[in-house]
């Protein structure tokens, strides 16, 4: 591939190119040269060139000057000639081809498109040699030459970052992650955004799987440009956190007893939120999607990974629009389009803050009702209340000490200790040569001092004062806001700390162990354990002495009860949220970057994790085996698939017995590890295990800042153990969430005692449909190709669920659901949904809240129930629910061909059961029963054996009709 004009076809030499391309495709290089990158064979074979020395000097060389302009052959490979590197091999139509067809020396010139003529031995042959563009960007020839990467014809597939990932996490390395793309952050790293779902058949045709190292483990799937997606690298955290979660899945259904308003106000249930929890119902949302992993249907295109658990995302907007509802939030400008918010890296450290202090508080009350009621003593051990403060509570003595004058002294508690930089900062142009480590930073964050004015009641004026704040406890479990994500370094600016992090020469700046101690002085001793290059570690320590102070300054009664000092404990690294700074990010930009979050997941979490899991196999199996046994045809066909295809769940085809056998080895080998935990980086739905805590604590790169730092207590008590005392309480939404109230005209719900006593239970089949409208708009730009290319998807909310049973054909529910947050389309047409029908002081409709139709639908979940309906991905997805696969039938996958497109549900009741439907508007409950009936006409024809046949005769006529509505058959 010269870029010789005498190598090169007349219809080519025309061209005006340089050097620096890539053939002769125009005058500017189309690829810059730091994103070449030669795949191995054909690196291989430059060697093996210029091992031999053929073709004559160094024109098989890498940065030959041979066509002029001198050029690094590490960033790019000049010229080549295509005899010595043989590449007529790859280019030659057929296997025959030798080194005669094809130019073999600096004089050969192409004279034809057919023809390649040889100057030397004025010989002529009639190959065809192709055109040098489709070497280079053909899909094969491609492919074999150049990374997929240096490609600038297509944009990067998930196909090809999962690849590369898999190649990177197989050589290992952090050179071999830095690709030369996006400022050199690693794919692990990266943002990766789910294609919007119109891109895709189904919601259900996207594997979430194939970005999940784990199976078990859950990421989130919430674009940075939601709103207030801050959030949810935090609530990843917290989940983590065994006390915590363990916390808050107990108390998940007591929204009304955890509520902070006043008693008066619950009446008004559209604005009674309780953010412990909405936080319990969250992590119910995350544990069943992982429970329900190993059951889900493979999505195609996976090849050999059936057995792979197909775990996927939680969507936390049910949590996140109940955050953004909370005055406190607002008045805290701790949600987006708050005048005087923070920047986006900063928000989860004040969001973390936030949610601490409100769920300590939500807590105590829940005790005090608790104490109250059953008459419960102060001191029960088992209490829920407080456990924010006994987890990560610590106590601060406030020391002003005046030049005259008495000294003021006060205290106080808080569940997060901010890293003060300001000494260190100011200290570092003084001592510019010295290496300020993290425990140095810790320990004067601990035991703060800063000169102020303040105003001195004994000489009535305003003096020049020393304030001191000092720790006088040490929690379980310490929680760190770095204070210093989003602020660009600028040379002399020392006014904030991430250059301490950032430093070049320092990898693994904050340390993995440290031990804290507070003597009976006060005063702070931080040690952290330093690895040198070596492997060698040491223990660094950090002290200062405070000045001498009375001791009749601690024995005022009105200070609380401390610990008893001194006081030492040792922490371990737990978890570690950081910002992602994206490429060309400014303070003009709308996305400047993402939140990812590094935890420590323990092998306890794990195996329970796969307990779940197993369980749910295992029911699965049992099912099968009962519907075998009750339908003795089915044990005579001898084919697993086609038996289990009977019922047509989502479950039908998966190899429930080989993902069994899977798990049960994962249980034997986790109990055979010694290992007690395990490291992953959660970046969105990308859950990545990562090998050591070198990548948690590395912040030498550029585009990684830090936000939030958890250590826990090494050995733990009571509390810090990770939830281990922590007793899960058994939640089972109970029968009285079916009787609701309307917002709007306060009427009770239509069904009886006798209704609510027969409810559908387990293997009932139930027909589902819910309606939606938007409350977020979608963003879309205007290509320069004059395309649309969306770059926010629209978001929707719950209008109007329709459940049916299908033992009676009666409506046992059928309500209008008020959304959370203002709606800006209603989607009439395609929802049925006006604005009177959400109106609360006038709607004619039963309209309840968004918690109690998910607790309708979660309690005929819980109690076995089978739910029938068209497309019902998109339906629980907006509900916030994961539904068991064997528990859901949707006649979308039942009357779909693999490789062809999804039909809608008006063009399959207009063609299966002979009538039309949806003229207007849509309405829920003909939906619900026209779903339910497209299966009763499956399972006939399944029956009789010619549900495939008729499958067939459906995507032959509709392919005729371009899939618009006729009629009834073919006649």
């Amino acid at each position: 591939l010269s870029s010789d004009r005498a190598f090169l076809h007349p219809r080519y030499s025309r061209a005006n190119f340089q050097a620096t391309t890539l053939g002769p495709m125009g005058s500017k290089a189309l690829v810059p040269p730091s994103k070449r990158w030669l795949s191995k064979g054909l690196k291989e074979k430059l060697e093996e060139s210029n091992a031999l020395g053929s073709g004559g000097g160094d024109r098989g060389s890498i940065g030959s000057n041979t066509s002029g302009g001198g050029r690094n052959g590490a960033d790019f490979v000049k010229v080549f000639p295509t005899s010595s590197l043989e590449l007529h091999d790859l280019l030659a139509p057929d296997s025959s081809a030798t080194d005669e067809n094809v130019t073999s020396s600096r004089g050969g010139d192409y004279r034809g498109k057919n023809k390649v003529v040889n100057n030397d031995n004025k010989k002529t042959t009639n190959k065809t040699f192709p055109n040098p563009n489709k070497f280079l960007y053909s899909t094969s020839s491609f492919a074999a030459c150049y990374d997929a990467t240096a490609n600038p014809r297509r944009k990067m597939t998930t196909q090809d970052r999962y690849s590369q990932l898999c190649e990177q996490r197989t050589q290992g390395g952090e050179e071999e992650l830095m690709l030369g793309e996006e400022n050199g952050i690693p794919l692990r790293y990266r943002l990766t955004l789910r294609p919007p779902f119109y891109k895709v058949a189904s919601q259900n045709a996207f594997d979430y799987a194939r970005h999940n190292d784990t199976g078990l483990y859950v990421g989130w799937d919430y674009a940075p440009t939601f709103a207030n997606s801050f959030a949810c690298s935090v609530l990843t955290l917290l989940y983590f956190v065994g006390e915590v979660r363990e916390m808050a899945l107990g108390v998940q259904l007591k929204g009304e007893e955890l509520f902070l308003g006043s008693r008066g106000a619950m009446g008004r249930r559209e604005t009674s939120i309780s953010i412990t929890a909405e936080l319990g119902l969250l992590f119910h949302l995350m544990e069943t999607l992982s429970a329900n992993g190993m059951i889900q249907p493979t999505c195609s295109g996976i090849g050999n990974d059936m057995k792979r658990g197909q775990v996927k995302a939680f969507v936390p907007s049910n949590f996140i629009t109940a955050f953004a509802l909370l005055p406190e939030a607002t008045n805290l400008a701790l949600v987006d389009g708050v005048a005087g918010s923070a920047e986006i890296a900063r928000r989860p450290e004040a969001f973390y803050r936030f949610l601490m202090q409100y769920m300590e508080r939500e807590l105590g009350q829940l005790s005090s009702l608790d104490t109250s009621s059953e008459d419960h003593t102060a001191n029960n051990s088992n209490d829920g209340g407080h456990l924010i403060d006994r987890m990560q509570g610590i106590g601060f003595l406030s020391i002003i000490e005046f030049a005259r004058g008495k000294p003021k002294i006060s205290t106080s508690r808080a569940f997060t200790v901010d890293l003060a930089y300001d000494q260190k900062s100011n200290s570092g142009k003084h001592q510019a040569n010295k290496a300020i480590r993290f425990g140095e930073i810790l320990r004067f964050s601990l035991c703060k001092e800063a000169p102020l004015r303040a105003w001195c009641d004994e000489t009535r004026s305003y003096e020049a004062v020393v304030q001191r704040k000092i720790a006088t406890s040490l929690p379980s479990l310490l929680s760190l806001c770095c204070c210093c994500a989003g602020r660009e370094s600028r040379a002399g600016n020392n006014a904030h700390g991430l250059r301490f992090w950032q430093r070049e020469d320092s990898r693994n700046w904050l340390p993995e162990f440290i031990t804290i101690r507070i003597e009976k002085d006060r005063s702070v001793t931080v040690k952290e354990l330093v690895v040198k290059e070596d492997g060698t570690e040491e223990w660094m320590t950090f002290e200062q002495e405070l000045p001498t102070l009375s001791d009749t300054l601690f024995d005022k009664e009105e200070l609380p009860q401390q610990q008893n000092l001194p006081i030492e404990k040792s922490y371990r690294l737990d978890a570690v949220v950081s910002f992602v700074r994206a490429k060309d990010a400014s303070s003009h930009s709308s996305c400047e970057g993402h939140h990812c979050v590094h935890v420590r997941a323990p092998m306890d979490l794990k195996g329970k994790a796969l307990e779940r899991q197993l369980h749910q196999i295992e029911r699965c199996i049992a099912e099968r085996a009962e519907d075998r046994s009750s339908d003795p045809d089915l044990n005579n066909n001898g084919n697993d698939a086609l038996n289990d295809s009977a019922n047509f769940t989502l479950v039908s085809g998966v190899p429930l017995e080989e993902r069994r056998r899977q798990v049960n080895e994962q249980i034997r080998i986790l109990q055979e590890k010694e290992e007690a935990h395990q490291w992953l980086l959660v970046n969105g739905f990308v859950v990545t295990k990562v090998d050591n805590s070198d990548d948690v604590r590395s912040f030498n790169a550029k585009f990684k800042e830090p936000s939030i730092v958890l250590y826990r207590e090494s050995a733990s008590g009571a509390v810090g153990n990770n939830g281990k005392d922590v007793e899960p309480r058994e939640t089972i939404v109970p029968v009285s969430v079916m009787e609701t109230t309307s917002i709007s005209n306060g009427c009770g719900p239509n069904l009886s005692i006798s209704d609510l006593m027969n409810l559908p239970t387990q293997g009932d089949l139930v027909a589902i449909d819910a309606e939606f409208v938007c409350v977020q708009p979608e963003e879309s730009v205007i290509s320069s190709s004059g395309s649309k290319e969306i770059t926010s998807e629209p978001r929707n909310a719950l209008a109007r669920l329709s459940i049916i049973d299908c033992r009676t054909d009666d409506v046992i529910v059928d309500d209008y659901v008020l959304p959370r947050e203002p709606v800006v389309d209603y989607l009439t047409r395609f929802s049925g949904i006006r604005q009177k029908d959400l109106d609360v002081s006038g709607s004619p409709h039963h309209l309840v809240t968004p918690q109690e139709a998910y607790l309708k639908v979660r309690l005929l979940m819980e109690r076995g129930c089978i739910f029938i309906g068209h497309g019902l991905s998109q339906d629980f997805r907006v509900i916030n629910i994961c539904i068991p696969p064997n528990q859901i039938i949707d006649t979308a996958e039942i009357f779909h061909q693999q490789n062809q497109r999804y039909i809608s549900l008006r063009y399959l009741t207009n063609y299966a059961l002979g009538r039309d439907m949806q003229q207007e508007v849509h309405d829920s409950i003909e939906d619900a029963r026209a779903a339910h009936e497209l299966y009763m006409k499956a399972l006939s024809l399944k029956e009789e054996g010619k549900f495939d046949d008729y499958l067939m005769r459906l995507y032959a006529h509709g392919h005729r009709t371009q899939f618009k509505l006729g009629v009834a058959n073919d006649k």
